[in-house]
């Protein structure tokens, strides 16, 4: 029984057709474009991050690290399908592209460009990490250990401000510094690595300070996704291929049946015909 289920598993199971292309440039204008179209897309994940990174603050440290991490993957696999679907559209416009030159047609530098090359997503991702580095990579540099800050004085301490024994000290509690480069590029560091930032916060600072100083790694971590899905593309196509051989070898099998069939019948009403005679 369960050769007999091996065999139907291996029988349906589709065979990629790989099918010549042409190859594009790997640095094209549109892989630029397709970079700035993932710059856009940090943006995104950083708005996702705020809104659903918060409430992902568990108590639970396995609750919390799961959530976590499930929201950086969901990220990831949105950059994923969307790379495994540009891949799978340049490798047939490679295909397309190929024909045309082997039949003498003129093909435009644009559309030559365009097509499927294996170093395409990493280019791309490149240009997406650009910004993400400018900003991550100074704030790893300066990061230190979080410490104990000054908290807000109870009402009843105004009362000692008029003695000048006490108002001095008083006086530097009220003093507020303003907002800097680096304070600007660590918030927006903590963002973009805020889900790694809410496990880092579970094991004290010594783990928010390592988070910090990996912070450039952890901010690609999505990106990554990129030129995972984007090599996909040949294989993908080539599935497709192998659908449609398998689609008209279905429908071959098919016709042969029913031409099998019908001659069967008319045979057995000829055979009628002939005993009724």
């Amino acid at each position: 029984m369960q050769n007999r289920n091996t065999k139907k598993k291996k029988k349906n199971q589709l065979t990629p057709v790989y099918k010549p292309y042409q190859k594009g440039n790997w640095h094209s204008a549109g892989a630029v474009r397709q970079g700035l179209k993932l710059m856009l897309c940090y943006l995104a994940f950083a708005f996702v991050y705020v809104i659903v990174g918060a409430p992902l603050q568990f108590g639970n440290a396995i609750l919390r690290i799961i959530s976590n991490l499930a929201l950086v993957l969901c990220c990831g696999a949105v950059v994923y399908m969307n790379a495994a679907r540009l891949g799978d559209s340049e490798v047939a416009l490679g295909e397309i592209v190929l024909n045309r030159q082997e039949e003498g047609k003129p093909v435009s530098d644009k559309d030559r460009e365009n097509c499927y090359h294996p170093l395409k997503g990493l280019f791309v991702m490149a240009v997406a990490a650009i910004p993400v580095l400018l900003i991550t990579i100074p704030f790893a540099v300066t990061a230190e250990k979080q410490v104990y800050v000054l908290q807000s004085l109870p009402s009843w301490v105004s009362s000692y401000a008029g003695h000048d024994e006490i108002a001095a000290p008083l006086a530097y509690y009220g003093r507020q510094a303003a907002p800097g480069v680096m304070d600007y590029i660590q918030l927006v560091s903590r963002v973009l690595i805020f889900p790694f930032a809410n496990m880092a916060s579970l094991s004290g600072a010594d783990a928010m300070l390592a988070a910090d100083r990996l912070s450039p790694l952890l901010a690609l971590v999505p990106a990554l996704g990129y030129p995972l899905g984007y090599r996909t593309g040949p294989r993908s196509r080539a599935l497709t291929h192998g659908s449609i051989v398998s689609s008209h070898k279905r429908y071959v099998r098919r016709e042969k049946k029913a031409v099998a069939e019908r001659r069967r019948q008319r045979e057995e009403a000829a055979r009628k015909k002939n005993e009724l005679i």
